[in-house]
């Protein structure tokens, strides 16, 4: 995850290619005050009382020829660096929006990242992501072009300072690159601290009501202090290795420049005479070579600057790619198609059948379902008990396209369930789960979610589904109605009355075909309980229904023969039953 595009890949290139070109520019400069002040050198050296009258036109057409340049060369550096900003600001969006996907296309039942660690990610780690393309990949370009370039033109000159250029300037990348192996480690180690610290903090701080009741506050400090403290001295690792990394670049470049400076020193003085290609090193070529000298590393540097960028870079790609990898291997075929026909007709029509085939389903070895069929025809209702860990929920997960089957077919409607199928199908679906979330907002907000998209509710149809789910008249008692702004997690409602709302959300769905629900009166108390499962057979008619429960009282509700004990059905695991 995090790769770039061909289209972000080939903008960073540019921007690499721009800023190549903006540092070419320089030696035309560099020649320029070279040939000027070289004459200028000369007069004086040849005892002239005032430079000649032919520098004057000399030294304006060079002003202007030099201003025109540092012109160029400034468009050429600020192009290059909106084209990298944009292009990194593309690939941060283009992984955050991955990463939702993935993570929605995860199954409900499966285990997520707690909400603290993949805040971390998709916020901190993601942001890791810009500075690597931002920074450092358009280096690679400019590192591959502009030493090269300088080198070519320094050795007409004086093959010496080319030697000494090109024995100087290969250690810098040689040294980064051993550096930046444990700068990787370094940075990894760093951000899982940085996760599990992200994480620690939000649950803890979500949990606080409890850990003040079992009087563990205190302990809390202690793991929290002790937390930061880990990524206090992981920080100061990585930052001691770009430390390292600054100093050995420094070393090596300040070298180069100055056995360039003695060499042209000492050859201007008529100490050394060799190292030219005939002729000795004149003012010109002397200021030449010495203007050129730091710009050789200039690529050198910028590279090496952001050589903690890639550290930080790559760690968090690697994080990323782990996170979701199975799911992020299918994305791109996850577009919701065409329902079928059964399914996609205007309002309300023949529910589809759901068809469980030879179906072959295991985790970690361990089979869930082996050659398991099963059948629920269209607009009927199917009431699946059995014992914990027989396979309820992912019963209800496999309609839903959320299970990767090793052997076996499911059906919609007499249609092979795809995973095109599958997103289309999660949106015409009434859901109801054991342990709904509400979401900080109006109690209208929350409703509206299970809303069909672009679909426009009524106030009364809010009111009905209230009504359907038993919770209007304690709606009508809060301070603003359906305005009433609900805490984080329904913060403030018993877990009866989020379940009534999250019961009127699924009601909300008018368009749904199917209704299924995973453990909906668990932990409720008779009367509520008594209302969910009244509300679920009216919302059971007309849609196909699949209700996982262990409670005996849906028998009642829709009849024995709607009943199917999964610990009892062929195809079901002993190690499941």
């Amino acid at each position: 995850m995090g790769e770039p595009t061909g289209e972000q890949a080939a903008r960073l290139r540019r921007a690499g290619i721009l800023l190549a070109c903006a540092d070419l520019l320089w030696i035309g400069q560099a020649g320029v005050i070279a040939f000027v002040l070289g004459r200028v050198l000369e007069a004086e050296v040849a005892n002239a009382t005032t430079p000649g009258p032919d520098l004057y036109p000399l030294a304006a057409w060079s002003f202007v020829g030099l201003v025109a340049l540092a012109g160029a060369r400034m468009f050429l550096q600020n192009h290059a660096l909106d084209t990298a900003r944009i292009a990194a600001r593309d690939i941060k969006r283009c992984v955050r929006s991955d990463l939702m996907r993935a993570a929605a296309r995860r199954s409900p039942s499966e285990e997520f990242p707690a909400s603290g660690a993949f805040a971390a990610h998709v916020g901190d780690q993601v942001d890791l992501l810009g500075p690597y393309y931002r920074n450092y990949v358009p280096q690679i370009m400019r590192l591959k072009i502009v030493p090269v370039a300088i080198l070519l033109v320094t050795l007409p000159v004086s093959w010496i300072a080319a030697l000494i250029l090109l024995v100087c300037g290969p250690v810098i990348p040689l040294f980064m690159a051993l550096i930046g192996m444990r700068a990787q480690a370094a940075s990894q180690g760093q951000q899982e601290e940085l996760t599990r610290l992200g994480g620690l903090l939000l649950d803890r701080v979500k949990g606080l009501e409890t850990l003040k009741l079992f009087g563990a506050v205190g302990r809390t400090k202690d793991d929290i202090r002790a937390a930061g403290e880990d990524f206090r001295i992981g920080t100061m690792k990585v930052l001691k290795i770009a430390f390292l990394s600054s100093t050995v670049l420094e070393l090596f470049s300040a070298l180069g420049i100055a056995f360039c400076a003695v060499y042209v020193g000492f050859t201007l003085l008529g100490d050394i005479a060799v190292g030219t290609w005939g002729s000795p090193l004149s003012y010109t070529t002397g200021l030449f070579i010495l203007l050129l000298a730091p710009e050789f590393f200039a690529p050198l540097r910028a590279f090496a600057a952001a050589y903690h960028d890639r550290a930080a870079g790559l760690a968090a790609q690697e994080k990323l790619t782990d996170l979701f990898a199975e799911e992020i291997g299918h994305n791109d075929t996850e577009q919701p198609t065409a329902m079928p026909v059964s399914v996609s007709s205007q309002g309300l029509q023949t529910a589809p059948e759901i068809e469980f085939e030879n179906v072959t389903l295991a985790f970690d070895g361990t089979h869930v379902f082996e050659d398991f069929s099963l059948t629920v025809p269209g607009g009927g209702t199917l009431v699946v008990n059995g014992a914990s860990g027989a396979g309820k929920t992912t019963l209800l997960d496999c309609v839903l396209g959320f299970q990767s089957l090793q052997a076996g077919h499911v059906r919609i409607g007499g249609h092979e369930l795809s995973a095109g199928l599958a997103a289309g199908l999660r949106q015409r679906v009434m859901w109801l789960g054991q342990s709904p979330k509400l979401f900080h907002g109006s109690v209208r907000a929350n409703l509206l979610r299970g809303a069909a998209p672009r679909a426009e509710v009524a106030e009364e149809d809010l009111w009905t589904a209230l009504e359907l789910a038993g919770v209007d008249t304690l709606v009508r008692q809060l301070p603003d109605g359906l305005a009433t702004q609900l805490g984080e997690d329904g913060f403030g409602f018993s877990v009866g009355e989020i379940r009534r709302i999250a019961l009127a959300r699924a009601a909300i769905r008018r368009d749904a075909v199917m209704l299924l629900a995973d453990e909906p009166t668990a932990g409720l108390d008779a009367e509520t309980a008594a209302d969910v499962r009244a509300g679920l057979n009216v919302l059971a008619k007309g849609r196909t229904a699949l209700i996982a429960t262990h409670d005996p009282l849906f028998e009642l509700s829709f009849g024995r023969k709607s009943l199917v004990d999964l610990s009892a059905v062929a195809g079901c695991s002993e190690a499941a039953q």
